[in-house]
């Protein structure tokens, strides 16, 4: 059984990411996920890496709940992700591991690499002349 609740910021805050809140999770008292917007689908793949039999049955509670609140197996679980339907509904997908090289390129940013570095010069003041009346 995983147990969940949501993981806090700096200030002790709710925190987010782009992809909506997060969460951190354990397995009896070990910490499985930490800040994660899919903790469910997330621990699912990180059991199913350490071994677990993929026909598991694996269930999600919050913390502080006697409910269920998802239920599945972990080969299931670990073969989804969730994502945005467009209009705001959060929707089951098939999982794809992230490929670093179909990401889309991002280009340097714009500097030679002939030229040194900007430095600050140190001020003189025998070299600055005073405007003239």
């Amino acid at each position: 059984m995983l147990i969940l609740w949501p993981s806090l910021n700096a200030e002790g805050r709710k925190a987010y990411s782009t992809r909506g809140q997060l969460f951190d999770s354990k397995v009896v008292d070990r910490c499985l996920v930490k800040r994660s917007a899919t903790p469910f689908c997330d621990a699912a793949r990180v059991l199913l890496a350490e071994g677990i039999k993929p026909e598991t049955v694996f269930v999600m509670r919050h913390a502080n709940s006697a409910s269920d609140a998802m239920r599945s197996t972990v080969g299931a679980a670990a073969g989804l992700s969730v994502a945005d339907d467009g209009g705001g509904k959060p929707v089951f997908r098939n999982w794809k591991p992230y490929d670093a090289a179909s990401a889309v390129a991002v280009p340097p940013p714009p500097m030679r690499k002939i030229e040194s570095p900007a430095t600050l010069v140190p001020f003189e003041p025998e070299s600055v002349q005073e405007a003239v009346p």
